[in-house]
Order: structure tokens, then C-alpha cells, then sequence
């Protein structure tokens, strides 16, 4: 069984929301665009109850919930084998749910099934309101077969069982994890997994709490203590005349309580062991994980189903981990959802299972970066997009805007760019670029294919081209709104990537040059005699178009240069301004040729 959508209404930062999830779904975007409060909201809708935290009114969207406002979440099952309510009772029948059909094309939910590809469903539904006179959140979950109505109407709603909801197998790990109580009888997963594996340790337990009840050593027989003691219990015998004699024990002596104190520890030295407080968060992640892993195996083995939800794998782990792991989460679980910062873990997964969130005003989106997997007759530039440069791709996804250089290598010296000025901020603070602007590594210079595609996933794609004659004719192109660029940048008339890097060097031309003539192998005379070697590709030459080793020597001189670090952030800000909608002096409307572009004004 899976969760294949979720509908989301008044909850938080969602005003309203649909996301439909593949068997292993990867959620991405930026931070506060809504992938834990999706995690949060299927918790609540298919996790056990007592594992969901307590809701209050900063739960419900605009936090100043009135009389008649409601949190709703609809989750709509599916994977029941075979597709037939008949052969699931527990189910569908008089009294549960309403046999439901839901398109996995499409997102419908229909009454009845019309195409052999629909699956049965199973929706559910989650409800709370808050009561303004005794200031609590009251909750349902019930079946959600009919038309939205309230859940409160106790005459129409019909609760879920709790044994069908453990049969989903839904269990979240969020982001805010302690490791050392996941790893402990303190922790509901982990005695779930001892009892699901009959691993529970009742005689040790029993016989280490009757230890407990009567230890061979005891505290209040300390001669240190003891005077204390018996003076207590003397005072209260002379006062009461009764002998309650005062013991100290190191439980409640409880079966409960001896499982709740049990710490884990890790070797340190042969002969000793430190609790897992002491112990680094990258060892304790990894056993917790292993741990999910067991529990996994023992789920499926026993035919049930798992549903998987894990905030931000990456936290704790090596990149090396993180992606064993993810494999591992996958190859065991029924379903997994992922939410991530980390373009290597999210860069493991088929792009079709990589869904960008973006939070709007009145509506939460979750886009896939490509609809349809890849195949051989894909373009090769969009081939490379997401095979070669995953990584990158899925870096320029999760920010704001997304931009498209021209070529490969106006990518690189925008990274090096960006690179010279973090390395030298001068107190700034971070540039406004590497914040808010993710740049794609565009191949075989078709920046109108690659917009087109990643327009698709990504509400604010926007592209920057030279402004050459190959420049102005890729501008034409794009100005069509079937590109999918929202805003397309230029360099002045004629100008390339190296032009820009030769402006950059000009505002203390002198001095860099001095460093460039220690540093380069084969250092030019001027500003302009660098420029055209930027531009060439003849090495017998001096060319350095594409010279990796050379670009990297030309950023480290810039990055030691304050004028030219000044003159390269008020560049990458102004992009960053510009892409985003926000004024800025330096690039200014054009309509040559009738393409309106934006140009750069050095």
C-alpha cells in the first residue's frame, strides 16, 4: 500500500495544496516552501496517532483560527492487490470506506473505475478545529467518500480504525531527530521494532528490576548517607508511628521504568564504553538508520506494507552513507518520501521522482523535473542536463530563480565569480546572487531547450545570452512565451562571457595584471590582449577559452583585488535583481528587433 496524493487546506504555511507521490518521491525547493509541513500533514492523516504531536493554533494558516475554520487533509490510498474492494473487506464494506478509483496520469479520484491503468482507493481524511472557549485543537480521521462537509458532524463521519492504519506502515523520521532516544526502549519505534521481531527481553527485564528492588549494595546503607537517613525516618515514625522507612533506588522499580532508563553505549576502549550523548551524532545516526532498516526487512518479510518518510537524510551522514542508505530506504519500503537540501541525495533519484515545491499566496505546488523519464531520443543537451549535470541541476532548482547562461563555460566563470567574492566578502554579508540565484550548466549552448525543460519544474526560469549575432538569434527564440523563459538578460552588443570577465579586471587593471604575470605560465601584456585569449581556443597561441587551470588562476587574482570584487558583486546582484523581478540600473529594457530583453549597462 501507498499514499499516492495528498490534499492539503488551511494547514500552516498552505493555504491549499495537491502533491502526488510516486513510489519513491523526492521533495526538493527552498527553505519554508512547505516539504516538512507535507511530511507533518501525512503524519497526522496515516501515522499513528500517538506519534503526532499535539496541534495549537499556529497549526492552522494565518494562526487566529475562528469558530468555523478547518485544518483538512485527504489522503488517497492505493496498491491494494488485487484492484478488487471485493477481496479487501476490511476495507470496503458497509460501515468503512467507499471503493474509490484514482488515474495515476491525471490525479483524479472517480466513483467508478473507466480505464484498465486506474487503481483502487481508499480516501482518508483528516480534520481539526480549534474551540475558542476551551482554547484546545480537537481532531477526526475518518473516511472521506462524499463531498466535503464538516467531520465534526458526528451524524456523517466514519472513524478509521486504528488497525488499518498500521497497516499502511507509515512512519516519519523528521529532520528534528534526537538519535540517542531513537535508539532506546524510550523510543515508540524502536520497542516496535523489539515487538515486531518478538525480541522483547521480559526475563532480563523482570530479573534486572527485582536486582533493582532489593540491590546487594544499597545507597541508604552508605555510612556517608545513612545518619541522614535513618534521622528521616526516625522523625517521621516518633511524628506518624508508623515505619516507612526511606529507600533510594535507582528506578521506579517498575518494569516500565528499567526500560526507560536503558541508555545505549558504544565502545571506546577495550574496557570501557561511553553513553550515545558522548558519542559523535554520525555513529548514532547510522545505527538509528539501521535500525529503520530492520524494520523495513521485518515489515516486508511479513508481507506488510511500509511506507517510509525521512526528513533530510543527509543530516549527520557522509555523502557515501547518504546515498547507501537512501538506496537501502528504497529497496525495502513499499513506498519512501524524502524531503532534502543536499543535491547529491537528490541527485541519486530518477528525475521523475524529484518534485519541486513552491509555496504561492493562495496555492502549494509540487512540479516533477521531468514528466516522462528520459529515453534515446531525448535531446542530448537535455540528456546531459540530467544525467551528466543532475547534481547542479537539482542546486539551481531548490532556489528562487533559476538561470540559463548561454554556454558551458558562462557557467564556470559565474561560479568562479561568485567563488572570488564569498572568498573576500569584505563584510557584505553573502552576495545576493549566490543566495537567490541557481545557475544550470547549459550544454552545446541550446539555452532554449534547456528553458524549456526546466520551465516545466520551475516558475521563474530566466536566461542569459550573449550579445553576439548566435546571442541575439537564441533572444528571438526565446522571446516566444513556448520557451518558458520569464526574463531574458543580454551582455551589451557583442559581448561574450570574457568581455564581462575583462570588465571585471579593468577596475584595477595595473595591479591584477602584475599578479597574473607571476601566476600564468604564459601571462598577457593587457586587459585587452587577456580578453582575446579568453576568446581562443588556439593553445599554440595563448588561447584560453575553456582552459580550466587558466580560469581558476584569473578568479583567485580577482578574488585579491577589492575594486574588482566591488565591481563583480554589483554585477551578480544586479543579475540576482533582475531575475527576480526587482529594478536595477544596470540592466535596461531593450527592444531591438523587437525582442524585449534586458541588457547590461557596464
Amino acid at each position: 500500500m501507498q499514499v499516492s496524493q495528498i490534499q492539503i487546506e488551511n494547514f500552516r504555511g498552505i493555504k491549499s495544496g495537491t502533491v502526488r507521490f510516486r513510489q519513491h518521491t523526492v521533495l526538493i525547493g527552498a527553505n519554508n516552501c512547505g516539504k516538512t509541513t507535507i511530511l507533518d500533514a501525512l503524519n497526522l492523516v496515516v501515522g499513528q496517532e500517538r506519534l503526532a504531536r499535539r496541534l495549537t493554533e499556529h497549526d492552522f494558516y494565518g494562526s487566529d483560527p475562528q469558530s468555523a475554520d478547518r485544518i483538512r487533509i485527504t489522503a488517497t490510498v492505493t496498491g491494494f492487490n488485487p484492484d478488487d474492494p471485493r477481496s479487501h473487506p476490511n476495507w470496503f464494506r458497509e460501515g468503512r470506506s467507499v471503493p474509490k478509483w484514482f488515474d495515476p496520469v491525471s490525479g483524479d479520484v472517480l466513483p467508478e473505475c473507466t480505464a484498465h491503468s486506474q487503481l483502487l482507493a481508499c480516501q482518508i481524511g483528516f480534520a481539526a478545529r480549534f474551540d475558542r472557549e476551551s482554547l484546545d485543537v480537537e481532531t477526526v480521521r475518518y473516511f472521506a467518500d462524499d463531498q466535503p462537509f464538516d467531520a465534526f458532524d458526528e451524524e456523517t463521519v466514519v472513524p478509521v480504525p486504528t488497525k488499518l492504519i498500521r497497516e499502511i506502515g507509515f512512519f516519519l523520521i523528521p529532520a528534528h531527530r534526537t538519535w540517542d532516544r531513537l535508539l532506546s526502549f524510550g523510543s515508540e519505534l524502536f520497542r516496535r521494532v523489539v515487538r515486531s521481531t518478538d525480541a522483547m527481553p521480559a526475563d532480563t527485564v523482570v530479573a534486572e528490576r527485582d536486582r533493582l528492588r532489593d540491590p546487594a549494595s544499597r545507597l541508604e546503607d552508605d555510612q556517608q548517607i545513612e545518619p541522614v537517613i535513618k534521622g528521616v525516618n526516625s522523625a517521621v515514625e516518633k511524628l506518624l508511628g508508623i515505619d516507612s522507612s526511606l529507600r533510594l533506588r535507582l528506578t521506579a522499580t517498575d518494569s516500565s521504568s528499567v526500560l526507560d532508563a536503558i541508555v545505549p553505549h558504544f565502545k571506546a576502549t577495550d574496557n570501557n564504553s561511553v553513553p550515545s550523548k558522548r558519542v559523535g551524532s554520525g555513529m548514532m545516526s547510522l545505527q538509528s538508520l539501521f535500525l529503520l532498516l530492520h524494520l523495513c526487512q521485518e515489515r516486508i518479510d511479513q508481507g506488510s506494507s511500509v511506507c517510509m518518510a525521512l526528513e533530510e537524510p543527509e543530516l549527520h551522514l557522509p555523502p557515501a552513507a547518504q546515498r547507501r542508505v537512501l538506496s537501502q530506504l528504497q529497496s525495502l519500503s513499499t513506498q519512501t518520501i524524502i524531503t532534502t537540501h543536499s543535491p547529491l541525495v537528490a541527485g541519486y533519484c530518477d528525475p521523475t521522482d524529484l518534485l519541486v515545491v513552491r509555496n504561492g499566496k493562495q496555492e502549494l505546488t509540487a512540479s516533477p523535473v521531468l514528466e516522462t523519464p528520459l529515453t534515446q531520443t531525448s535531446p542530448n543537451a537535455v540528456r546531459k542536463l540530467f544525467q551528466i549535470n543532475r547534481t547542479e541541476v537539482v542546486a539551481a532548482l531548490m532556489c528562487e530563480t533559476v538561470l540559463v547562461p548561454e554556454g558551458r563555460f558562462d557557467f564556470e566563470w559565474l561560479a568562479l565569480i561568485l567563488r572570488a567574492i564569498e572568498m573576500t566578502d569584505g563584510g557584505d554579508g553573502p552576495s545576493k546572487f549566490g543566495v537567490r540565484v541557481g545557475v544550470v550548466p547549459t550544454s552545446e549552448a541550446k539555452v532554449v531547450v534547456t528553458c524549456e525543460t526546466l520551465s516545466g519544474a520551475h516558475p521563474r526560469v530566466c536566461a542569459l545570452v550573449d550579445g553576439d549575432d548566435a546571442g541575439k538569434g537564441y533572444a528571438k527564440c526565446l522571446a516566444h512565451s513556448a520557451s518558458g523563459a520569464l526574463r531574458i538578460l543580454s551582455w551589451p552588443d557583442q559581448w561574450t562571457i570574457e568581455d564581462v570577465v575583462g570588465w571585471i579586471v579593468e577596475a584595477d587593471e595595473e595591479l591584477l595584471m602584475q599578479t597574473l604575470a607571476s601566476d600564468l605560465a604564459c601571462a598577457p601584456n593587457s586587459r585587452s590582449e587577456l580578453v582575446d585569449r579568453l576568446k581562443s581556443e588556439d593553445r599554440t597561441q595563448g588561447g584560453m577559452k575553456g582552459d580550466v587551470v587558466a580560469y581558476e588562476i584569473i578568479a583567485n587574482a580577482l578574488a585579491d583585488r577589492c575594486p574588482c570584487v566591488h565591481r563583480a558583486r554589483d554585477l551578480l546582484d544586479a543579475i540576482a535583481s533582475t531575475c527576480v523581478g526587482e529594478p536595477d540600473e544596470s540592466f535596461q529594457q531593450s527592444a531591438d528587433d523587437g525582442i524585449p530583453k534586458l541588457v547590461f549597462k557596464p
